[in-house]
């Protein structure tokens, strides 16, 4: 029989995070029986090749020689619920991130650097094959098509983002090709498709929020007025959810619920089934004048309005079928989604609550810390695996942690070379003294989402590797660098990346993967439109945006060494040339004093360290028992220079 954490572990990683009274009840359910196995013995239908083979025979039939399957789902969300995940299903590769293209006579996956090693492992003997979208030597999905001179393309535009489907029709059409957008075949290949989700969607107190639906709705309508809009659709779960105070639990990690809405001058629509929302969630909506429609019925409501409309639209954040789906004559005004960028700045109630759900994870990582340590330096044994476990078992002990806020990557030595890895009880390596260990990981409590990542060295006393100690002394370098910098108001991300970035970039070395991300609040753990990173993105860095401040250094066969923390963009000072930015650095749980070698450290950066270190202890103490404190006093000891 299972124990009711192995079910508490099992739950949130197959279903998603939850209300914790919800949870509670659902968890019960669990007692007496063995899930795991029964889950064990499901097998699936068939191989990658078979199912490739039953969708090129449906290809055949509907006269499609290529098809397109993206990750997303009709809500172009980073993580989708299982009903939506048919790329993973066809070809077995499990990252967040991918664009499956399945032709006649090949195959191929088009991915990013964060996915690399998994995908060559995942992929290996399916006969797909593997393009890395951040190489230069690989074509674009619309170029590979007309390479292969494919002349009928099908994919499915209620998963297509409009923006990337208008540049794919576009490119494939001047080339002579035919185009079906409206090309399903999920029914015939994929017969034991996972139905949507049925949890409910309920409100989120404003007592968290911060700020009323009404409120937000007024300053949305402002917006829409300013750039001579009337009409606004909005598709992206994590906006409705921010907008209307609502959260749910449909997709993984993300506590969202699957919705659509329309904003106009007169009124508000809600397309949710009513069997989805709680009888609470009801009587606030109706209470806020919010108009009830079936899940599926935007597009019906779009095609419906009149030739005078003036509909806002961000083609990122909607899918092609609802942008398709709008009138001829209708003006169509297009710019990044104003609740997108609303709810990018925090407000003070919200950076309060990252702040008490940083402390709680606080908490949570030194038991996990000192537990991992005490098996290993004193000769035990454990895995990555085990750890993942007890580090969900530990988040869940505190009554606000609803989940984690993704699926948490435990590597150890080369594994950590695998941006995304994920240890599986098949896969997971044994955790041993003298390696290195990765743990990036977060929590969806109440009050608010976190996201941490900390690299430890293994060894005994003073044998950690050289080469190590240098590599580790770039990535913090850069994250100090980063954490301190200051720069003018209306700067780009791209351009404090390079802060992160100089070191390394001196030593020869870089990493594929952003700097920064957003960090939504009680909600998706990446979050838009702001980025720090080298690719080019015009959404300018601005006072109260939560982000990550993550570099890396990833070295096949050898180690992954990531250093990641949360900080807050604040306004710093002001000058006769205007107003200057910074970051305070929220995240507060020591690094590694094993990894720290001060000889690569100017002066400046060990008052860093010993600053932040002390300002841990001083948060820390205060929530742990005395032993725990001690330990944490050992943690937090002054670097000598």
């Amino acid at each position: 029989m299972c124990s009711k954490n192995s079910a508490a572990k099992l739950y949130n990683l197959i279903e998603k995070t939850k209300p914790h009274t919800l949870f509670n009840s659902v968890l019960a359910d669990f007692e007496g029986k063995c899930v795991t196995c029964a889950l064990k013995k499901k097998q699936p239908m068939s191989t990658v090749p078979d199912r490739l083979k039953y969708l090129r025979k449906h290809m055949e039939d509907n006269g499609i020689e290529a098809c397109i399957i993206p990750t997303d789902d009709v809500h172009q969300s980073e993580y989708v619920s299982p009903h939506f995940k048919y790329r993973a299903y066809l070809s077995g590769f499990s990252g967040s991130a991918g664009v499956l293209v399945v032709a006649k006579d090949a195959a191929g996956l088009w991915t990013d650097s964060r996915y690399y090693l998994q995908a060559e492992k995942q992929l290996s003997g399916s006969g797909i094959t593997m393009y890395g979208t951040t190489l230069p030597e690989t074509p674009s999905i619309e170029k590979w098509l007309l390479d292969h001179k494919y002349k009928s393309i099908g994919f499915d535009g209620e998963v297509y983002a409009a923006g990337k489907a208008m540049t794919l029709v576009s490119t494939l059409e001047k080339e002579g090709c035919r185009i079906d957008s409206n090309y399903k075949s999920y029914q015939a290949v994929w017969p034991d498709r996972p139905a949507l989700p049925d949890d409910k969607i309920y409100v989120y107190g404003e007592q968290y929020a911060g700020e009323s639906f009404h409120s937000k709705l007024e300053e949305v309508r402002r917006r829409l007025h300013q750039a001579k809009a009337d009409t606004l659709p909005v598709s992206g779960l994590d906006d409705i959810a921010w907008l209307f105070n609502l959260r749910g639990n449909d997709v993984m990690y993300n506590p969202v619920g699957l919705c659509f809405a329309l904003i106009q001058d007169h009124r508000v629509c809600l397309f949710a089934d009513r069997g989805k929302l709680t009888d609470e969630a009801i009587s606030y909506l109706t209470a806020n004048n919010v108009e009830l429609h079936p899940y599926d019925g935007l597009p019906g409501e779009i095609r419906r309005l009149p030739a005078s409309a003036r509909i806002f639209i961000d083609r990122m954040r909607i899918n092609y079928a609802i942008y398709s789906s709008i009138p001829a004559g209708c003006t169509i005004i297009e710019g990044i989604m104003p609740v997108t960028d609303m709810k990018s700045v925090k407000n003070s109630t919200e950076l309060s609550g990252y702040k008490e759900a940083i402390l709680k994870d606080g908490v949570t990582l030194l038991r996990l810390w000192r537990w991992f340590e005490d098996i290993v330096m004193n000769g035990g044994q454990t895995d990555e695996y085990a750890i993942a476990e007890q580090l969900i078992n530990t988040r869940l002990s505190d009554s606000g942690c609803m989940g984690e806020s993704f699926e948490p990557i435990v590597s150890f030595n080369s594994n950590g070379a695998i941006v995304h890895y994920s240890p599986s009880p098949e896969t997971s390596a044994k955790i041993h003294k003298n390696g290195i260990l990765l743990i990036d990981s977060g929590g969806q409590y109440i009050e608010g989402t976190t996201d941490i990542t900390r690299t430890y060295s293994l060894y005994e006393g003073d044998t950690t590797p050289e080469e190590y100690l240098k590599d580790y002394a770039l990535v913090l370098k850069g994250n100090i660098a980063l954490a301190e910098s200051i720069f003018p108001a209306n700067t780009r991300g791209s351009v404090i990346d390079a802060f992160t970035r100089q070191f390394m970039w001196k030593a020869g070395i870089n990493y594929g993967h952003g700097t920064g991300h957003g960090i939504g609040h009680f909600l998706n753990v990446h979050e838009g439109p702001q980025s720090i990173r080298m690719e080019e993105n015009p959404v300018t860095i601005k006072p109260g945006m939560v982000m990550s401040d993550e570099p890396g250094i990833y070295k096949a066969g050898k180690y992954g060494i990531r250093v990641e923390n949360m900080i807050h963009c604040v306004e710093k000072f002001h000058t006769d040339f205007g107003c200057f930015l910074g970051f305070e650095t929220l995240t507060l749980f020591p690094l590694d004093r094993k990894s720290i070698d001060p000889q690569y450290y100017t002066k400046e950066e060990i008052d860093w360290i010993n600053n932040y270190q002390a300002r841990t202890y001083e948060a820390l103490a205060p929530l742990v028992t005395p032993e725990e404190c001690s330990w944490l006093k050992d943690k937090t000891q002054p670097i000598l220079k």
